[in-house]
């Protein structure tokens, strides 16, 4: 009896350890949810692929995470990030109205900067607002963050602004004559000639005003139960990138393809 006995508590323990480690591979599999902007290529666009998308893979991969990702509009990425509903969202601006709940990363994945771009010799040009027609309207993308100095210059009351719900619209409303102006954020990969072919815009265009750089940050929400973790593995992985020079041949091998279809304008 008390052999028998001894075997039943052995075989309860060893139904117990199973069960535990069962279950452990299961938490360290858990897999966490990132949205990623539809329409910001070459970036991030809505097929999932991008540069800044293949970035985060990898670095959340060497950081031990697993994640699934969910390409949907901005204004839809930074709200779920902002209300915890998902872990992190590509990308964000730096900016303080983003709140005490969302984390940074120390090191951005790129830096756009805020510019103004209107029809060619048209009469908004140069970065003081006071000297612009009175009621000139400017596009801007709704829910995004723009260098602070746009945001003073659209401060003023002679300013009428409208929401865009992407780069791409404003851009075909300002060939059509719907704005006077629209705040692109561009940089050496994302041009105006490649967002102008990604729109089908042909007009020429001009560069009114350069308004300033802006950081672009994977935001990580601290309401989502994962948030934390999610930020500390990709800074990990990504700091394990730049060191090793994997992030900038990612950012190679895109702008190489990019030359072939974004030819630079004559």
């Amino acid at each position: 009896m008390r052999v028998l006995l001894s075997w039943k508590r052995i075989g309860s323990w060893g139904v117990l350890l199973a069960a535990a480690c069962a279950l452990s591979p299961l938490a360290a599999a858990t897999v966490i949810d990132i949205d990623a902007e539809d329409a910001a290529a070459p970036w991030s666009q809505d097929d999932g692929r991008g540069a800044a998308n293949e970035i985060v893979r990898e670095a959340f991969a060497r950081g031990g995470v697993a994640i699934r990702m969910h390409t949907v509009p901005y204004a839809r990425c930074k709200a779920e990030m902002l209300a915890g509903s998902v872990a992190g969202c590509i990308a964000v601006g730096a900016n303080e109205a983003l709140g005490a709940g969302t984390r940074l990363p120390r090191t951005p994945l790129y830096r756009v900067r805020t510019v103004l771009v209107s029809r060619e010799h048209a009469a908004v040009s140069g970065c003081n607002a006071s000297d612009w027609p009175a009621d000139t309207r400017v596009g801007r993308v709704h829910a995004y963050e723009y260098a602070p100095r746009f945001e003073q210059a659209m401060a003023t009351t002679r300013i009428a602004t409208t929401d865009l719900n992407s780069e791409a619209q404003g851009l075909r409303m300002l060939a059509a004559g719907r704005v006077d102006a629209i705040a692109l954020q561009l940089d050496a990969l994302k041009t105006l000639d490649y967002v102008q072919r990604q729109a089908a815009v042909q007009a020429p265009l001009q560069v009114a005003c350069d308004f300033g750089p802006l950081d672009s940050h994977v935001g990580f929400s601290m309401r989502h139960p994962e948030g934390a973790r999610a930020l500390a593995a990709f800074e990990q992985g990504y700091a394990a990138m730049l060191a090793d020079g994997s992030a900038e041949r990612i950012l190679e091998s895109w702008r190489e393809r990019l030359m072939l279809t974004t030819p630079p304008r004559r």
